[in-house]
């Protein structure tokens, strides 16, 4: 299953891609939601985004909405990474199209444990 990453902090970065591809999936790394966007615009998109919220250029939340407006891909499922805590954000969130929401600081399972979820709800 091919994921795409936009991180823009580069050590959580290259830790979250060192550990999909552990784990087998095909990595796509971006560093911002403007290279993300492109990506996800590309020929053969991702079934799977995991998106920082707070970036450069283009937050995660607005790559989120402008994934579900786009007929093309918008079944792609979208897990949120967050240092936000506050449940008002979590519903933002949500409410933006994430399928499910991680708050930072989280360990290998917990991600895991969301990425073979999204495996089966897309039938993968």
């Amino acid at each position: 299953m091919k994921v795409l990453i936009a991180e823009d902090e580069p050590i959580s970065n290259l830790w979250l891609k060192n550990m999909l591809t552990r784990y087998g999936y095909e990595v796509i790394s971006t560093r911002n939601g403007c290279e993300a966007w492109e990506v996800l615009k590309g020929c053969a998109p991702p079934g799977v985004v995991i998106l920082d919220w707070e970036m450069p250029k283009m937050k995660g939340i607005e790559v989120c909405e402008k994934i579900r407006k786009d007929p093309r891909i918008s079944s792609t499922y979208i897990i949120l990474i967050t240092g936000r805590d506050l449940n008002e954000d979590i519903e933002i969130g949500f409410k933006a199209g994430a399928d499910d929401c991680l708050k930072k600081p989280f360990d290998n399972q917990k991600l895991k444990a969301k990425l073979e979820n999204a495996r089966r709800t897309l039938g993968l």
